[in-house]
């Protein structure tokens, strides 16, 4: 997404630009799967997150079609091993001491700095919550991030925006989401299967090679790659990156995330349900691939951090029995391995061109997104959803206005006007 946006903003202010893809096509972690269900069904980023994103003008060009997914009245949870409509969860006296933990975490993200900051883990310790609070808090902390409370740094969560996703009204798009980076490319030089090995830059000019020698000169380049690709060093920048980019990159952490795809022959789960949010389990959330609709029998699996490393690690096959094992713990009444019909493993961190699912920041890496982006590599530029943090970093739509900002930052390296969102 940020590739293909920085190349459409360049063109349209009249550079002649390339797109060194890796993959078979456009998209990146933005995956829409055709021919599993009567439905696209998403295996990698999947939701419009609120009304206002900058990628609605996108969608709307595009002419897509999208469905409200109202989370906030329609979450069922499981805690303390009981699978409910959540707010029935939220009347038992247990799980009230946990209802402040998204104030508590944004002021201590105003105290915390440097290497003193604490990890949500601790945080949540030293407020001693316990049973279903403790289920609720970690949740919030973690459900959409890869890394474990533990592994979170409570001012990195706040200033990368996630506590706001747990409000407004997301939307899936119902033609796939891969519709939107295709239209954003449709018309671009994007040459696919080009995997870059080597980047050599300097004050006016860039370099890049890609597997099998072949190579793309430039007067400038931005930089889209994936942060687990970054993070992996298969990918050599001549001369080596400045400390402070090579530091941020350090500090970042790309986590793993999942999907298991679950076609059904029938639904079992309720009717209204956009989304099952387990305290426990080998899968961190369910949610069908339509909401309220005489859609399709699909329920998506979503598994972050921990979790989802120990599923990568078991493979496909045990992914999905381990999901349709956790689903008959969930529905007792129902029989979900009698009526699965297919299953669809997308794992992330197996992917060469991701090595990953998105990322997160640890204690003491608050403004490392900034300076991963900071434009300190002269003719090498910064662009990738890692490399933004407004509103909600690492989103398709962080990502998308990354593209613009390193465009704009190209264009006044080449002497020229600034392209604009068009």
């Amino acid at each position: 997404m940020a590739g293909v946006t920085a190349a459409r903003a360049l063109s349209a202010a009249g550079a002649r630009v390339v797109v060194l893809e890796a993959g078979d096509r456009v998209g990146g972690r933005v995956r829409t799967v055709r021919g599993f269900a009567a439905v696209p069904v998403e295996a990698g980023a999947e939701f419009i997150h609120g009304v206002t994103a900058a990628t609605w003008a996108e969608v709307r060009a595009a002419g897509l079609r999208c469905q409200p997914v109202p989370y906030l009245r329609n979450s069922w949870f499981c805690l303390a091993g009981r699978n409910r409509w959540l707010p029935l969860h939220l009347l038992h006296p247990g799980a009230w001491p946990g209802f402040g933990v998204l104030r508590a975490l944004r002021r201590a993200a105003g105290d915390a700095a440097g290497d003193g900051e604490p990890s949500c883990a601790a945080l949540l310790a030293g407020r001693g919550y316990r049973g279903r609070a403790l289920e609720l808090a970690r949740l919030a902390v973690s459900a959409h991030l890869p890394g474990s409370p533990e592994e979170l740094g409570v001012a990195g969560l706040v200033a990368d925006g996630v506590l706001r996703l747990e409000r407004g009204l997301n939307h899936r798009v119902l033609d796939g989401y891969d519709r939107v980076p295709a239209h954003i490319a449709a018309g671009l030089d994007v040459r696919l299967g080009q995997r870059v090995t080597a980047v050599a830059w300097g004050p006016d000019a860039v370099e890049v090679t890609v597997d099998g020698g072949g190579a793309v000169a430039a007067r400038a380049a931005i930089a889209a790659l994936p942060h687990g690709v970054l993070a992996s060093g298969t990918v050599r920048f001549d001369p080596a990156l400045p400390a402070a980019k090579a530091e941020a990159i350090r500090r970042i952490r790309t986590g793993a995330v999942v999907k298991v795809l679950l076609r059904f022959r029938e639904r079992f789960w309720p009717r209204r349900m956009a989304q099952l949010v387990c305290g426990t389990g080998p899968l961190t959330l369910y949610w069908p691939a339509s909401f309220g609709t005489d859609g399709p029998a699909v329920l998506v699996g979503y598994a972050t951090g921990p979790r989802a490393r120990a599923l990568s690690e078991a493979g496909a096959d045990r992914a999905a029995e381990a999901a349709l094992e956790d689903l008959a713990r969930l529905f007792p009444r129902s029989r979900p391995r009698a009526g699965v019909t297919g299953t669809l493993f997308a794992d992330w961190p197996a992917d060469p061109n991701a090595l990953g699912g998105y990322t997160y920041l640890p204690p003491g890496a608050a403004g490392a997104r900034e300076a991963l982006a900071a434009p300190d590599t002269g003719a090498l530029l910064w662009a990738g959803s890692a490399a933004a943090w407004q509103p909600i970093a690492d989103t398709v739509e962080a990502a998308y206005l990354s593209g613009l900002r390193a465009a704009g930052q190209a264009a006044r390296l080449l002497g020229g006007d600034p392209p604009g969102p068009g």
